[in-house]
């Protein structure tokens, strides 16, 4: 039997005190506790909405969701990583501790027949001028440098204020992000894939083009969206809310 691949993105844990977000945190583990043994699991960015490398430091909100991951990972599982513009620098981190490799966004593979372009997705929008100098910003190794400079404390707060700034300005895209996707879908070829698989863009969504097809994650800040693929079609699916509430 071929394992199913699973795709989830745009988690953006560590945004808020863990006591505001437990019921989202607790949601992720349990979706990562009803993935199959020996299923794959892609991640494709902003799983931590900010975490720098530091030799010593590491945030201590965020050893839940490593320690679900390494749950997965002892019942078989496979997980790679590729990096988002809020958390490209942990991919040292989870490379060295958990054995968690890191694609480079733009990356083909080929699983169950079908190819798939996996990216995080920051600066493919036409419009996305500013996150694509944030992006170039974000893996300048003497900007990543100078940050190291400052106090953990410090700079997860800045971290955090440039964050929320950031989301406050997402909400007000709306449903304008669906013309948005499919103008770049008609403008982009990506015929020698069959699926595109981006994050960042929190709006989920599955756009057929002539011979692909386009896959935005949504996020588990307000959708809970994920990707699965089985018997070579790739599907967006809601997670289970431990609550019971829809």
């Amino acid at each position: 039997m071929t394992e199913t691949v699973y795709f989830a993105s745009d988690t953006h844990f560590g945004a808020m005190a863990v006591s505001r977000e437990r019921a989202r945190i607790q949601r992720f583990l349990n979706w990562l506790q009803g993935l199959e043994d020996g299923s794959e699991l892609i991640l494709l960015g902003d799983i931590f909405d900010f975490w720098l490398d530091y030799p010593t430091f590491m945030p201590k909100t965020h050893l839940e969701i490593l320690y679900g991951f390494r749950k997965l990972q002892d019942r078989g599982g496979q997980i790679s990583f590729v990096g988002g513009n809020h958390d490209i620098w942990c991919a040292n981190f989870l490379r060295e501790q958990l054995d968690i490799p890191t694609l480079v966004g733009g990356t083909v593979i080929e699983r169950q027949g079908s190819k798939l372009r996996l990216d995080h997705g920051d600066g493919i929008l036409s419009g996305d001028i500013f996150y694509r100098g944030f992006r170039a910003a974000v893996r300048n190794p003497l900007l990543v440098f100078l940050a190291k400079s400052l106090h953990p404390e410090v700079l997860n707060w800045l971290a955090n204020q440039i964050s929320n700034a950031s989301r406050k300005k997402g909400r007000s895209y709306g449903k304008a992000l669906e013309g948005a996707i499919r103008r770049y879908g008609e403008q982009h070829d990506h015929s020698d894939v069959d699926y595109l698989v981006i994050g960042h863009i929190h709006h989920p969504c599955n756009e057929s083009f002539d011979s692909w097809r386009l896959i935005c994650l949504g996020d588990w800040v307000q959708h809970h969206t994920f990707g699965r693929l089985r018997n070579g079609e790739l599907e967006i699916l809601k997670a289970e809310d431990p609550t019971g509430e829809a």
